[in-house]
């Protein structure tokens, strides 16, 4: 699934567009019978922060969004 996240610059805190597709990976579990899936995202393109011209979101590097 393609999807267009945003996603706040670390280092200026400016939201940036990146075009990613959604995928998941499967881990391990104690029970035989469950399946763990973790929801990723890969970047389609190289990105760079619009605002401070910096490289940031490499297609080699999966991104991870962790809710709490």
């Amino acid at each position: 699934m393609k999807r267009n996240l945003r996603i706040q610059c670390p280092q200026y805190g400016h939201w940036n567009r990146v075009p990613a597709n959604k995928i998941f990976i499967e881990q391990n579990s104690s029970e035989p019978k469950v399946k763990v899936l973790i929801p990723m995202y890969k970047p389609l393109e190289v990105v760079k922060c619009r605002n401070a011209e910096k490289l940031w979101r490499n297609p080699n590097e999966q991104i991870v969004i962790y809710y709490w």
